[in-house]
């Protein structure tokens, strides 16, 4: 019995590593915003999509964080779509997330703020979730 316990572990552990939920900073209703659109490749891929936007806009149906603090799922990868100013407020609370790495997309680059999260031990990069998905890279 525990060979099957082991076992489902180990897969669920695969799955996890391979299936990212994906906290989208900056989620938006408009079909023609980038994060509506890495939403839809990110949930096509069979990621899990969290969004947030303060303003708690419904975003097709789905839920909408205002707070950080209210996400209780685990979170692999946060991708921003938000210029710096509207980040700063919540890069503790991103931190304390305890997410794996961050997907600064173009537009959303800030060497201090990047800095603030490569020292909280996150992976950080500057690339496109899109193009990310398009290439396998993600």
């Amino acid at each position: 019995m525990s060979y099957i316990k082991t076992k489902l572990a180990m897969l669920k552990e695969d799955l996890e590593t391979k299936l990212k939920n994906t906290l989208i900073i900056g989620a938006s209703p408009r079909s023609s915003s980038y994060a509506n659109m890495a939403m839809h490749a990110l949930e096509e891929a069979g990621h899990k999509t969290l969004l947030y936007n303060p303003t708690g806009r419904k975003v097709d149906d789905r839920e909408v964080y205002t707070d950080i603090k209210d996400i209780q799922e685990k979170i692999h990868t946060i991708s921003l779509y938000v210029r710096p100013s509207r980040l700063a407020s919540i890069v503790n609370e991103l931190i304390a997330s305890k997410a794996k790495r961050i997907i600064f997309n173009p537009g959303t680059e800030d060497d201090e703020i990047m800095r603030q999260f490569s020292n909280a031990g996150l992976e950080v990069l500057e690339a496109c979730t899109l193009v990310m998905l398009r290439t396998q890279q993600y």
